[in-house]
């Protein structure tokens, strides 16, 4: 879950700065990537632009992290009135009963 996520902009040139927990909830130690996108709505799909990727280093059973994200724009695009979506196990490396559960959506920013 998101539990901050800002955006500040200045002389045309945005910046979004959140933390994101993740948890362990399966069975066995874990390992992925977390990617970052940028979307016009609340849906993760081929649409969306990428922002970056990060990985979880290993996550054991029943842990939670705290994901940064610290990401820079060109200069005059801004993520106002768009969502961030953050996609756990981006790569699919990890087996898992629920994969429905992997998008995680903060939006829309002001």
């Amino acid at each position: 879950m998101w539990t901050s996520l800002t955006q500040q902009c200045k002389g045309g040139k945005c910046k979004i700065r959140g933390a994101l927990n993740i948890q362990n909830i399966g069975y066995q130690d874990a390992a992925s990537l977390v990617r970052f996108y940028l979307s016009d709505d609340s849906t993760y799909d081929e649409g969306d632009m990428f922002l970056k990727q990060t990985s979880t280093g290993t996550l054991k059973v029943g842990k939670s992290k705290k994901i940064s994200l610290s990401y820079s724009f060109l200069s005059g695009v801004s993520a106002t009135d768009k969502y961030i979506i953050a996609v756990i196990d981006a790569d699919n490396s990890v087996l898992e009963v629920n994969e429905g559960d992997n998008n995680i959506i903060y939006g829309p920013l002001p």
